[in-house]
């Protein structure tokens, strides 16, 4: 498979001005910065990734080149993207993260000049993060955080409240999410304005919530930057089963056990229901298996739309023991049937 062009890596169309291409790398460069994804080390390579893209884009001498050769034009013997001639940075020689963070040079021991390569790409990202050194960066809003949970059948009927421990990345408390102190960058975050934490979140799970459905708790995902807002933490439910009532949609199903003599005679009985029990009758002659419906005793529905229904499915439940003095009965009711309840059955396969 042939290598994604920059464009792609960072996700703009060729055309795209230089902040459309600027704010693309902002982005990314949050997203996968190695100290906010520590020890994951695809996290690692695409922030290598798209930091080789924006040194080449960002630069409009090197952009040209790159939009005439690709990216051989920084291959080996070409001019690399930091500057100078000689092997791809990224190719050619292993990727040193100190041109993020300030540190002394990995290989003279002194710090690395502006002429120096990697000392043109250290100032892009000092100026990403930190909003340059003359102008006060805008404020931005905080990502949306992802999470998952699993509640019983109560809450989900219900409604509760959670508290969750999710990762979260706040505004660097060190730097005010700027990326530097000073002329430097911020030794706290390395520059990208954030650290990650572990919070307590409380989050109000509503009344009726499904299965796989997602709660969006507004405000508390990952901080904003100079002011900005919070982004949300939306959370995917899931939902266990319940050994007696079953969810369709907004509907409750149960069976329920009868007696041979409340489905002859007919009767009232309790019929439990996630609304509470209810007193409900059996007409004479119930066949097994047939269903009946309590409105309004299911689950509630989306705003000012009321609440689902509850239908229960009876079962005739035949004594396992049946007495010698009873005989003549059940031979009676044999009679009172007027036809083979099974003649209308005429299956071939």
């Amino acid at each position: 498979m042939a290598d994604k062009s920059y464009y792609d890596v960072l996700g703009v169309k060729k055309d795209a001005r230089e902040e459309e291409i600027k704010k693309a790398y902002r982005k990314l460069a949050r997203k996968h910065h190695p100290d906010v994804n520590a020890g994951k080390k695809e996290a690692e390579a695409k922030f290598k990734e798209i930091s080789e893209a924006y040194a080449v884009l960002s630069d409009k001498e090197k952009r040209e080149q790159y939009d005439r050769l690709g990216k051989e034009a920084f291959g080996s013997g070409g001019a690399n993207p930091f500057g100078g001639r000689g092997a791809n940075p990224f190719g050619g020689f292993e990727f040193d993260f100190s041109q993020f963070t300030g540190a002394e040079g990995a290989r003279g021991g002194g710090r690395r000049s502006a002429r120096q390569p990697g000392g043109d790409f250290r100032d892009i990202f000092s100026e990403l993060f930190s909003g340059g050194a003359q102008t006060e960066p805008a404020s931005q809003r905080g990502g949306d955080i992802e999470a998952e949970t699993t509640i019983e059948f109560r809450d989900a009927i219900s409604g509760t409240t959670l508290d969750m421990s999710v990762p979260l990345q706040k505004e660097c408390p060190t730097c005010n999410g700027r990326g530097n102190t000073g002329n430097a960058l911020c030794k706290t975050c390395r520059g990208s304005g954030v650290v990650a934490v572990q919070e307590s979140v409380r989050v109000r799970i509503p009344e009726g919530v499904a299965d796989g459905q997602r709660i969006r708790a507004r405000g508390k995902g990952t901080g904003g930057s100079q002011g900005g807002a919070s982004g949300d933490l939306i959370v995917r439910i899931h939902v266990r089963s319940h050994p007696f009532f079953e969810r369709r949609g907004d509907d409750i199903h149960t069976e329920i056990p009868i007696t041979v003599g409340e489905a002859i005679r007919g009767a009232e009985i309790e019929v439990p229901t996630v609304r509470g029990t209810i007193r409900a009758k059996i007409p004479t002659s119930t066949q097994g298996g047939q269903t009946f419906r309590l409105i309004g005793k299911g689950v509630k529905r989306g705003k000012g739309a009321g609440y689902g229904d509850h239908y229960y499915k009876v079962q005739i439940a035949v004594p396992r023991k049946i007495p010698p003095e009873s005989a003549d009965a059940v031979d009676r009711i044999e009679q009172a049937y007027e036809e083979n309840p099974r003649s209308n059955l005429n299956i071939t396969l």
